[in-house]
């Protein structure tokens, strides 16, 4: 055995006047290439050194080698472990004691030197952090990555072990049995079992199926001293015994070496003289030609000698021991090579020599080339795990050139990609937040609190605290005059007035409580002034408000932009109910001055200051209330104001229902100016508008459409109940009756698109128990409706799903629900959130953020995914094939492209052999005589180039490899001039 103990391998505490005096290391770990070495010290630091100068003489003695590549400073206390992950080494984590924290770092290439602030250190190699990994509540003591890293486990002074997912980084479990302080933690190479150490003197065996507790293994560690700062156990490569650190045999200090079969600890490793803090097994086995073997010793191979594994022990009495299975004497020990506890032992890669760390600070390599015989082959190393139920992931290769052409150009495709999306997320444009509605506050009257409600909601702006006055205006038509209307866009600064947004509380002991609310940006949608709106006139009797600004606004007002291709609900959405007889108003949807106001000055000839009682609820027809469905009817407003969307911002639709309910005034305005005026024999409760037209629904049943020039397009439209909801997009006009049935006409060409196609399917009135006294039952709520540029209709529940009308096949399809929440690309895709163009990338938005409402269907998916961990895996394939048959019916191109790359990454991740040949026939198409119906999708997209862009995504798995290479060859001698 050599013994090598570089100098240069150290970490110091700068803050010393004199000299630099050496701190502990507590930590050390060997790249899986052998070529980098990390330490973790008391000085808080990481750093990566170079192990060429160590095991070359040459490398030590040329000036270019660099010995120091690397020193990381992100931990703010000592840095108590370090591991670098599996197989290629790509990722490096650290703990230390003092943050609490786990820092994943990866390398990167783009930055080929730099310094170390406030030190002479040349950072040769630039290590950056990517993942915080913060859950701990204490000293992170050990990490561990699985053999596939698949997860990183870590354990921490808190007691707990949280196993991390080893991909995303997430938290996947938090293990909190441990009585004392978790001081090492270790992984079973077959990926079966998680093994943790702790102080309350227990190793204990977790399955990696469930999480749940195997075996506690308390015997060989009943006496343990308290004193070891670790504890630190192995596995045996093979995955038949655990080196456990810290045990006793009578007085012995000893390793226990715990057998796979039963959990027994029947062997000890004896020889160290103080308590052992360290066990790390020899990632190799080796065949040795002589060996003192028992009736238990491996099978002996005649050419080779007996097969056996080694592992290295470290303490507190600062010497180094080095076992064989089965020899009842150490290898090897090495002593006085330190003068302090030994904290940490890794061996390299290839098992040739172990490097371990001391208290003292310094780092020693024990080159064991003599000692150990002939390492065993990888294949012989996967049959032995076999016996334990490990299944090695299957390595094809290449069968022709052109699939090595296909992963070049899939890496560089890839590459390019990533790069776009981090210019993207830097500098890109972001999402428009004002796409989010704002929630309806919570009322807190039942709570027995008393409440000041200055909340502004989009579907009914008001103020409670002011003053009321009365005003009559000409009978001319005059210039508007400034209002307050829901989602529409304003250029007054952004948070006008906060305080009156704000809902203050003051509860039974006397304090006051204020609840914040959502403060929009300039371009915000909602809780605007507008003072382009048209004002109260003809004499009819106004309420106005004087806010705490000065300025006055209408009290009832009612308005939403309309951001085409399609509008907003308020925010309550549209409360539906089955199988009743009398409607029950929505609070959340009435006017907020609900209280009758008199005129203080009894002498006055002005017209009593009171909002009229008649105010209230539309009048709901006779065949509403024998509906099996109803849906909730708007109350009537006194002034209704719509303005036009972002693209169309100039005109200005105001209705004015008259106090005895017999007409309403229409008035249009562009740019401030009227235009336009006219009358209706019915109270206005909905309106919408465009370029081409406007409409208003009337109380009546009825739809009167306009030019913008104010020509009446039709004659009114009469629908067999009360619109509660209207909106347009393009030619396209929508309403929704109370009746639950929805229409749309193409008003351009006055055409029927849809008609009395009833949402009852969407409101599941299938699932509805019919009730004995045939009262209401509460359906889900209707949070938005939209129409797409096709003419299809979407409607929003507040139970996370969203339904399209498949025009086509003349049904309602659910185009998205809480069950797809489960997959792992939910919210991806488009970061878009324009519904016309990228009504996916809205959908997942929409729904993700609508109402509060959780589904049983979202809880029943997350209980399927702890009892079944293929559901997660299984529900993303078809959360994948159900965006693409979405795309196409909502005729969104673009998406479908971007879900089909996601499709093809996904079948080959999961190894489809038929959805991948299935796939790709249907994307080939017919070889000859193909139509242009045949060979495109929604019109533009060629499906042959989207085999063609998918190939290369495909060629990852090379089991699907010839499968792509057919239909490589296909579409070439396709394109082929013949």
């Amino acid at each position: 055995m050599l013994i090598c103990k570089p100098d240069w391998i150290t970490h110091t505490d700068s803050s010393q006047n004199a000299k630099e005096k050496k701190v502990c290391i507590y930590s050390v770990h060997v790249h899986p290439n052998g070529e980098r070495l990390a330490t973790g010290g008391l000085d808080t630091k990481v750093r990566i050194w170079n192990t060429a100068p160590v095991l070359n003489e040459e490398a030590e003695e040329d000036p270019n080698c660099h010995k120091l590549l690397c020193t990381m400073t992100m931990h703010n206390g000592a840095v108590l472990c370090v591991r670098w992950s599996n197989i290629e080494g790509r990722y490096l984590a650290s703990g230390s004691d003092n943050d609490n924290t786990i820092i994943i770092w990866e390398l990167d290439r783009s930055v080929t030197r730099g310094t170390v602030f406030g030190s002479t250190d040349v950072n040769y190699e630039s290590w950056r952090p990517v993942k915080y990994l913060r859950g701990h509540e204490s000293d992170v003591q050990d990490l561990a990555w699985s053999s596939d890293n698949q997860y990183l486990a870590s354990c921490a002074v808190d007691g707990h072990v949280i196993v991390w997912d080893g991909l995303t980084f997430d938290r996947v479990k938090k293990i909190d049995q441990h009585g004392g302080f978790v001081k090492g933690v270790t992984w079973d190479p077959v990926g079966k079992y998680l093994a943790s150490q702790s102080d309350d003197n227990l190793v204990k065996i977790w399955r990696t199926s469930d999480w749940s507790l195997e075996r506690d293994i308390r015997e060989p560690f009943v006496n343990a001293p308290g004193t070891t700062f670790f504890r630190r156990l192995s596995w045996a490569p093979n995955g038949s015994h655990i080196a456990a650190a810290n045990a006793v045999n009578g007085m012995q200090c000893v390793a226990a070496v715990i057998s796979r079969d039963n959990w027994s600890s029947d062997l000890s490793l004896v020889g160290h003289e103080l308590p052992v803090e360290v066990a790390c097994f020899n990632p190799k086995l080796f065949y040795f030609t002589s060996i003192d073997s028992d009736s238990s010793a491996q099978p002996a191979d005649e050419q080779r000698g007996t097969l056996a594994s080694v592992c290295a022990l470290g303490g507190q009495d600062r010497s180094v021991s080095i076992w064989v299975t089965k020899h009842s004497r150490p290898l090897c020990v090495a002593t006085d090579v330190f003068q302090n506890n030994i904290y940490d032992l890794a061996w390299s890669p290839d098992g040739r020599y172990v490097v371990a760390c001391s208290q003292d600070g310094t780092v020693a390599f024990l080159q064991l080339d003599e000692e150990l015989g002939t390492p065993i082959e990888d294949d012989e190393m996967i049959q032995l795990l076999s016996k334990y139920g490990y299944k090695r992931k299957a390595v094809t290769l290449p069968e022709a050139p052109v699939q090595l052409e296909l992963e070049e150009e899939n890496a560089i495709s890839q590459k390019s990609s990533s790069s776009s999306r981090i210019v993207q997320l830097m500098g890109g444009d972001q999402p428009d937040t004002s796409m989010t509605d704002i929630k309806p506050v919570e009322k807190l009257a039942d709570k027995g609190e008393d409440v000041m409600d200055t909340t502004k909601t989009s579907g009914d702006i008001e103020s409670q605290t002011e003053t009321v006055t009365s005003t009559t205006t000409p009978a001319n038509i005059q210039k508007p005059t400034q209002t307050v209307a829901a989602n529409n866009v304003t250029e007054q600064p952004p948070a006008m007035d906060v305080a009156k947004q704000q809902q203050v509380t003051i509860g039974k002991d006397g304090k006051k409580r204020i609840r914040p609310v959502f403060v929009t940006s300039g371009n915000s949608i909602h809780n605007s002034l507008d003072t382009n709106k048209p004002s109260v006139n003809d004499n009819e009797t106004a309420i106005h408000h004087t806010g705490e600004n000065g300025v006055r606004t209408n009290g009832n007002v009612h308005g939403t932009e309309y951001d085409s291709p399609s509008s907003y609900l308020p925010s309550s959405g549209i409360p539906t109910s089955v199988v009743g007889t009398k409607r029950k108003p929505n609070e959340e949807i009435s006017d907020q001055d609900s209280v009758k106001r008199v005129d203080i000055d009894q002498n006055s000839t002005s017209e009593p200051l009171y909002r009229p009682s008649w105010i209230d609820a539309a009048i709901v027809p006779p065949i509403v209330r024998q509906s099996q469905l109803r849906l909730g009817v708007p109350k009537v407003k006194s002034v209704l104001t719509q303005r036009g969307s972002s693209h169309e911002p100039s005109w200005v639709l105001e209705c004015q229902n008259s106090s005895n309910r017999d007409h309403a005034k229409v008035i249009y305005c562009n740019k401030g100016t009227p235009v336009w005026v006219d009358y209706v024999p019915s109270s206005v409760l909905q309106m919408t508008g465009n370029k081409h037209f406007c409409a208003v629904g009337c109380e009546d049943g009825s739809i009167v459409i306009y030019s913008q020039a104010g020509r009446r397009l039709l004659p009114p439209l009469m629908l067999e109940s009360t619109p509660v909801w209207m909106s347009c997009s393009d030619r396209w006009l929508l309403a929704l009756t109370a009746t639950g049935l929805l229409y749309i006409w193409d008003v351009i060409n006055e055409t029927s698109f849809l008609s009395e196609i009833s949402v009852a399917p969407v409101l599941q009135v299938a699932t509805v128990v019919p009730t004995a006294d045939h009262t209401a039952n509460i359906a889900p709520t209707i949070k938005d409706i939209r129409i797409q540029k096709n003419g299809t209709p979407i409607i929003i529940t507040n139970h996370s799903q969203a339904f399209a009308y498949h025009l086509n096949m003349k049904i309602w399809t659910r185009i998205c629900d809480a069950w797809q929440m489960l997959s792992e690309l939910w919210g991806s895709g488009s970061q878009n959130m324009d519904a016309s163009t990228h009504p996916l990338g809205w959908l997942s938005r929409a729904t993700t953020t609508v109402g509060h409402k959780a589904s049983s269907i979202g809880h029943h998916a997350k209980t399927l995914a702890r009892m079944d961990h293929q559901a997660t895996s299984i529900i993303t394939l078809g959360h994948i094939e159900t965006q693409l048959a979405v795309a196409v019916l909502l005729d969104s191109p673009d998406e479908y492209r971007q879900w089909m790359m996601y499709y093809a990454k996904r079948l080959a991740t999961e190894n489809a052999t038929e959805k991948v040949d299935e796939l790709c026939r249907w994307l080939l198409g017919p070889t000859y005589s193909a139509n242009d119906g045949q060979t495109q999708i929604l019109g533009t997209l060629d499906k042959r180039a989207l085999l063609k862009s998918i190939l290369p995504i495909l060629s990852q798995n090379r089991q699907l490899q010839r499968i792509v290479a057919e239909h490589r060859e296909i579409l070439l001698s396709c394109d082929r001039p013949h």
